[in-house]
């Protein structure tokens, strides 16, 4: 259980301290952590030491971020030999873990120390969520893909009561309205929902995630409310990477314990977008060094008028996802159909496409152990999200990438 010790609180205030400091300084800072990890890396990792070789470059190279283009890109499918990647101190039974939810169609998970996780968990969200005014004692409804318990301590000590998006949505309305949520935190398209359906509750904000948040989506959400939104951007390997102030004029950077690049062509862009690769510079349990997201955005230039030395982007195709249409008109979250199938065995990489209206095809790269049975567990899982479309489950040798290098799981072939 997390404990508030007085480590953890010195922590905190450097960070809410460090917010405020100048490009400059946040820049020397993050040059001088980027330099830490990467000697710890070089020494303490496999992965690293033998990619440092291979491209014949040691940490002594790599004096600040504008010569990480020397360093290799690491990718998703590095992540599949995760063992490679946990540094020598560390034992993968000690370490916390976060397992993808499958969006890319192939799951991998990532191991933090016990430090890395704290800051990236709950101090540096901690921090972004008081400088858009929550109180620490507010009451917070969290919308998640994962079925959480509510326990006595999250519901009425942290002030948290967790909801899941499988659920049946109607199931929600009159706990929250029980609940009265002082914020909520969650995906987009599950507010958007609430709002739909008129639920009367009036969060003072809402905190949105995992979801491309469209103009359309979150005027409909801050008019349903009266709330104001504030979006997140980030991923399960590094958390929380940058997140809307209540200026509303970019997405900060968490720069004094990221490095974010924008890359096109293989070389960092100043403007325009690119591919987003990060660094972490706090997590020794498993460092991460160029590791690329998977979406694009871009840096924006000049200084956020709320003061504060990070960094703005945004990102401009994070988490873009399709979503699929029922007879009678109903969207449904490519989340509910990934968290659906994603536990089925033997599948080594898949993707759901509905190709029209009625019809659903999931194309399976299987592994051997892939068996009749587990194509009926997907067609019974799927039938329950979609009802009353044709299911299709199809066995492929290989799942064609999109025109922007991606893999994506969720394809709608069905206009609008």
């Amino acid at each position: 259980m997390f404990k508030l010790s007085p480590a953890i609180a010195i922590e905190f205030f450097k960070l809410q301290r460090a917010q405020w400091a100048s490009p400059e300084k946040l820049e020397e800072l993050q040059r001088r952590r980027l330099k830490k990890i990467i000697n710890f890396a070089y020494e303490n990792t496999k992965f690293y030491r033998e990619r440092f070789r291979a491209a014949g470059i040691t940490p002594e190279d790599i004096k600040d971020k504008d010569d990480l283009t020397k360093i290799p890109i690491t990718s998703r499918e590095d992540l599949q030999n995760a063992d490679l990647l946990i540094s020598s101190p560390y034992r993968k039974e000690d370490l916390k873990y976060s397992m993808t939810s499958g969006s890319s169609g192939r799951r991998t998970t990532t191991f933090f120390d016990a430090p890395g996780w704290i800051k990236a968990k709950i101090l540096l969200k901690l921090r972004a969520r008081l400088a858009c005014g929550l109180k620490p004692f507010d009451k917070i409804a969290v919308f998640s893909e994962l079925t959480a318990k509510n326990s006595f301590a999250k519901e009425f000590l942290l002030r948290q009561k967790f909801f899941s998006i499988l659920d049946d949505h109607e199931a929600h309305y009159s706990q929250l309205e029980e609940f009265r949520p002082s914020a909520m935190y969650g995906f987009p398209s599950a507010f958007a929902n609430l709002a739909d359906h008129k639920v009367k509750i009036n969060p003072t904000q809402i905190f949105t995630s995992s979801e491309l948040l469209d103009p359309f989506t979150r005027e409909k959400i801050e008019k349903s409310f009266d709330s104001s939104v504030f979006d997140v951007y980030g991923s399960t390997e590094v958390k929380e990477i940058s997140w809307e102030c209540p200026e509303h004029k970019g997405y900060h950077i968490n720069s004094d314990w990221l490095v974010v690049e924008f890359i096109s062509e293989s070389r960092s862009c100043l403007d325009g977008s690119g591919s987003i690769v990060v660094t972490s510079l706090y997590n020794y349990g498993m460092p991460l060094i160029r590791y690329e997201i998977g979406d694009t955005g871009n840096p924006l230039p000049g200084r956020c008028p709320c003061g504060r030395g990070l960094p703005l982007m945004a990102p401009t195709q994070g988490r873009n996802v399709d979503y699929f249409i029922l007879p009678n008109g109903t969207y449904i979250s490519p989340y509910k159909m990934t968290c659906a199938i994603e536990k089925v065995d033997g599948m080594k990489q898949y993707q759901i496409r509905q190709e029209s209206k009625e019809n659903i095809v999931v194309s399976v790269v299987p592994q051997n152990s892939f068996r009749d049975c587990n194509t009926c567990e997907i067609i019974s899982a799927l039938e329950n999200i979609l009802p009353g479309l044709n299911i299709e489950v199809r066995k492929v040798d290989h799942i064609e990438k999109e025109k922007s290098g991606k893999y994506k799981i969720v394809v709608s072939d069905v206009s609008r």
